[in-house]
């Protein structure tokens, strides 16, 4: 017994000068000596850390525009009211790809009157964007043809008339992040004049579309026209239909294969005005998403994305 407890004596400050002299320990053994340091403010930047270094998990505009996704590449279009065209390029993290290392044009397709042209990009070093300046948009399809250090990046968005401000902008009436949303049907819910409309996208690309009232009841979605533009590359914009048994907007594109994927949606309210609303939907793991509570008025809760 004697010689246990002698050997207990023996060893305890050998495992302490051990500790100490072992490389990469000796600010934990110094921290165990001293009183504890006063806890940190709160502070969101461990969630913020995570989101930049998961691939894909923050789609947050950074200029105001659209963040568009392709393979590992991203793209935030911003168009301005004026016509102005800027595309900032990311990687699969969102870190800001160089304009050198990019390449491509623009086509701009008016629905309305006017001639389809395409622009150049050109590098902007100072704004770190690819830009060209086109008409004043008026609800014309912007299709970007680019070259991501080698690889190909070609999509589409229909721009509204007053440009991608329109994306990120809450109806009048119902300022931005005014107020959470639920998910009355597991969709995506934002603000629309009179109310609230409830989006879901589910990954067999099937599309139902509730009109709600402030409460986030149920109201009738007749005479309510729609469509829908999933923002991934080759995806056409897919008018809805009103399926009157249900009281709702359906319509259906092919299935989804991306976890986080942007839809532009296109809606007048029966005697409204024709509105733009960007919607984020997350569709990991499952046909359709139930789970997304308290989404703001931009539609991401985060992908923050995409």
């Amino acid at each position: 017994m004697r010689q246990i407890l002698l050997s207990l004596l023996v060893s305890i400050p050998l495992v302490a000068c051990s500790t100490k002299e072992t490389p990469g320990h000796h600010h934990e053994s110094a921290a165990s000596t001293q009183a504890p340091a006063a806890a940190p403010p709160p502070t969101n930047a461990p969630q913020d850390r995570a989101a930049s270094t998961r691939p894909h998990a923050d789609h947050n505009a950074r200029h105001g525009g659209l963040v568009t996704m392709e393979g590992d590449n991203h793209v935030e279009v911003v168009v301005g009211a004026d016509g102005a065209i800027d595309l900032y390029v990311s990687d699969a993290i969102r870190t800001p790809i160089p304009p050198k290392d990019v390449s491509g044009t623009i086509t701009i397709e008016p629905k309305g009157k006017g001639e389809k042209q395409t622009l150049t990009l050109a590098p902007n070093e100072a704004k770190g964007s690819l830009s060209a300046k086109g008409p004043a948009p008026d609800n014309g399809d912007y299709t970007w043809d680019l070259k991501v250090r080698g690889a190909p990046m070609k999509m589409t968005l229909t721009v509204p008339a007053s440009g991608t401000a329109a994306f990120a902008d809450a109806p009048a009436g119902h300022p931005a992040g005014d107020h959470a949303h639920g998910s009355p049907h597991g969709g995506v819910v934002q603000s629309l004049a009179g109310g609230h409309v409830e989006v879901k996208l589910e990954k067999t690309g099937d599309i139902t579309v509730w009109m709600l009232d402030s409460a986030e009841k149920p109201r009738s979605a007749k005479g309510v026209t729609a469509s829908l533009r999933p923002v991934v590359a080759g995806a056409k914009e897919t008018q809805l239909a009103y399926d009157e048994k249900a009281d709702v907007l359906r319509g259906k594109i092919d299935p989804i294969k991306q976890e986080h994927v942007d839809g532009v949606l296109g809606i007048t309210p029966a005697g409204g005005t024709a509105t733009s609303l960007r919607f984020a939907f997350h569709l990991e793991g499952h046909a359709g998403h139930d789970g997304q509570k308290g989404h703001d008025h931009a539609g991401h809760d985060d992908h923050a994305g995409h």
